[in-house]
């Protein structure tokens, strides 16, 4: 009797395990790019990555963690022989990219990362409030982490971009619920992309300018060589080319025109509404359009490049350094557009006037009318500092030509993904490589850059684009007006690829 007990329980006892190995879920695989301690270099990475495989930013490629390392991964949910495959067909575009092989893994082993959302509201003016009273209590090298974006339809949220696994932003929202006093403590909210909102604040800042540094001895304009690896049109010499009025703006020109009276018949632009819409053609050094480009406008944030232009010439003539630090600085004054790292590169140059001064005259065979007047005011309301639209194409063009002092590095932080209206919501297919600063007050909305297209034969076709709108007075609905003024810049942009399509045969 014990005997048989003692079988049936053997006989129990396996049928338990193979049931278990036969139930048992199967194993979900993923595809990792890379791994770094800074998530920054890993969102670079993302966006590159997104463009080379035509792959969705967050449904496709997202940031997970795995220890203290942030990774670009693709999870699959497939099995291994299908992850292999995948990994196989895109080995040969990564390759291409300048990427390793992706390492296949385990999709358990990565941990999902998450933001805190600390104020939730559809009033954005209550929202701007928030963003003043949070960033003035954070240390400054956190303060880009903090954002206004679009969560919805019509609302909006204040979030903290912690970039942390779900147990690190649990301890950090409890730290940050200190701050929050009479409202709702933080939440945990996926560290997926969503739109920016501008702030339209001030941040706290006890430092003063800097002693005034001494006059620099007139120099010549640092050149270095192009160099690549990827086949392109030569681009031209930089120096002052006016734009030309034959036939090479005409075509263009007019179709721009029709396209000014449209917008202005369907409301999209106001009457008050001044705008400066310019192409060049870097492939074949020609003016392709040129709205208003010997006009004066404001130049809100996209005065940024010529401060660091400023600031490198500076470094290349030995007199100032650029560390880590600075690095890191000018990171924030461009690809986050943070108005307090302008003003400390302003600063380290001797204040506005030094800065100016120094643009015009290293640089005034380049730039007709930059003005660099004044720091950046609380608020980000910057309406002293100008330039005109044909300055930005020149600046645009020195930098493609590699005639400006660190011109690769400067290349390097305009290339980073963040807001623009050159590209984001256009046609321009993707794999378009971008090379862009925005700008934007309650006065203006606008956007410069490098756009570099492919033909079907494999070639790249580089040009320079400028779109502005001003106005006089303050928009009743800033956001509104934001919103409406960069879809017209995007339908700009999107008109100036249709003709560059059909004058090189693009993709």
């Amino acid at each position: 009797m014990n005997l048989l007990r003692i079988v049936s329980w053997l006989c129990s006892l396996l049928f338990l395990v193979t049931s278990s190995a036969v139930a048992a879920p199967p194993k979900n695989y993923a595809l990792a790019y890379s791994w770094h301690k800074d998530v920054q270099r890993s969102l670079d990475d993302r966006a590159r990555l997104a463009r080379s495989l035509s792959l969705s930013v967050d449904r496709h490629l997202q940031i997970l963690g795995k220890g203290a390392h942030f990774g670009v991964v693709y999870p699959m949910n497939g099995t291994l022989a299908q992850t292999r495959k995948l990994a196989l067909a895109q080995s040969q575009k990564l390759e291409l990219a300048g990427f390793s092989p992706p390492e296949i893994i385990l999709q358990n082993t990565c941990k999902k990362l998450y933001h805190l959302q600390l104020v939730q509201s559809n009033d954005l003016q209550r929202l701007h409030d928030d963003y003043q009273r949070f960033a003035n209590h954070l240390p400054p090298k956190d303060r880009h982490k903090l954002r206004i974006e679009k969560t919805g339809a019509r609302s909006y949220a204040l979030v903290f971009h912690s970039w942390a696994d779900k147990a690190t932003a649990t301890q950090l929202a409890r730290r940050h619920g200190k701050l929050s006093k009479k409202q709702s403590p933080p939440i945990l909210i996926a560290a997926v992309t969503r739109p920016n909102v501008p702030p339209m604040v001030s941040i706290a800042t006890t430092k003063s300018p800097t002693k005034a540094a001494k006059t620099p001895k007139p120099c010549k304009v640092a050149v270095a060589p192009v160099g690549t690896t990827t086949p392109l049109i030569s681009p031209d010499q930089a120096g002052i080319a006016l734009p030309e009025t034959g036939k090479q703006t005409t075509a263009l020109n007019s179709q721009i025109q029709n396209f000014l009276r449209e917008q202005r018949s369907k409301g999209k632009l106001q009457r008050q509404e001044k705008t400066a819409l310019v192409v060049y053609d870097l492939a074949n050094s020609t003016y392709l359009a040129s709205i208003n480009a010997q006009r004066p406008f404001q130049a809100a944030s996209m005065i940024k490049p010529f401060v660091a232009l400023a600031f490198f010439h500076q470094v290349d003539k030995g007199k100032l350094h650029y560390t880590a630090k600075h690095r890191r600085m000018m990171e924030e004054m461009i690809q986050l557009s943070n108005n307090e790292a302008t003003n400390w590169f302003i600063r380290q140059l001797g204040g506005p006037a030094r800065c100016n001064g120094l643009i015009n005259r290293e640089y005034g065979r380049l730039f007709r009318q930059v003005r660099i007047i004044e720091y950046i005011p609380p608020g980000g309301k910057t309406y002293k500092n100008s330039a005109l639209p044909q300055d930005y194409i020149q600046y645009l063009k020195a930098l493609w030509n590699k005639k400006l002092p660190y011109s690769d590095e400067m290349l390097r932080v305009m290339s980073l993904p963040g807001r623009d209206r050159i590209y984001w919501g256009t046609r321009l297919p993707p794999g378009t490589v971008v090379y862009n600063k925005t700008g934007t007050t309650a006065h203006l909305c606008g956007d410069m850059g490098i756009l570099i297209t492919k033909t079907k034969d494999g070639r790249r076709i580089p040009y320079a684009i400028v779109g502005i709108v001003e106005r006089s007075t303050v928009p009743k609905n800033y956001h509104q007006w934001m919103v409406k003024s960069g879809k017209v810049i995007r339908d700009f942009s999107s008109l100036v690829y249709s003709e560059m399509k059909d004058r090189y045969n693009l993709l």
